[in-house]
């Protein structure tokens, strides 16, 4: 991609985020960005549709960096051992410190919503890996353990985000290991 349009696409995005905090979602204008972004209206549309089309090109391409970083090295669950899982979650949280910004903004009263169903999904999709042909004898002990799993991490990043300067990655990586990993193990691999 020419680096002119990356440069224009990084301004408005910042430009976006930074409205988000000061203004709230709805209440921002395509005017109100191209103004803080130092562009006019027309270099707008000519990358983005409108607000809501900007708002889900950067879920998709946050979420797309996410994906790539998390997904480099994962095992299946049932060959994962605990060291594995810390490095997972280390992973997972380094991804989001490099978008921390856009989850703070995003995770906030005026912020979208649906943030943590993307994130639930994704974390989701990276847990259940290779266990698709899998037959459980109780689905409704895995479908609501893994559900309770998936929110407790969830709600961590949600936490964390919030004020990552009052737990390290490591900290948090090793809690939820001990919290989750024999869950996990157990849900996988249970006989009940």
């Amino acid at each position: 991609m020419d680096l002119r349009i990356q440069k224009t696409r990084k301004a408005i995005r910042d430009a976006f985020l930074t409205l988000i905090k000061e203004k709230g979602y709805e209440k921002i204008t395509i005017q109100n960005i191209a103004d803080q972004a130092m562009i006019n209206r027309n270099t707008f549309y000519l990358h983005y549709i409108d607000k809501p089309d900007l708002m889900e090109k950067l879920y998709e391409e946050t979420f797309k960096r996410l994906e790539k970083s998390i997904s480099s090295d994962h095992q299946d669950i049932y060959s994962i051992q605990k060291n594995d899982f810390i490095l997972m979650i280390q992973t997972l949280f380094q991804s989001i410190e490099k978008e921390l910004e856009f989850f703070q903004v995003m995770l906030k009263e005026h912020g979208q919503a649906n943030l943590t169903v993307k994130l639930k999904e994704l974390i989701k999709s990276h847990i259940v890996i290779g266990i698709e042909d899998f037959n459980f004898n109780d689905s409704v002990k895995f479908e609501v353990g893994l559900e309770y799993i998936i929110s407790g991490i969830v709600g961590v990043v949600c936490l964390w985000v919030q004020t990552p300067e009052k737990f390290t990655i490591t900290e948090i990586s090793s809690v939820l290991s001990d919290v989750h990993y024999n869950n996990i193990k157990d849900l996988f691999l249970s006989d009940d």
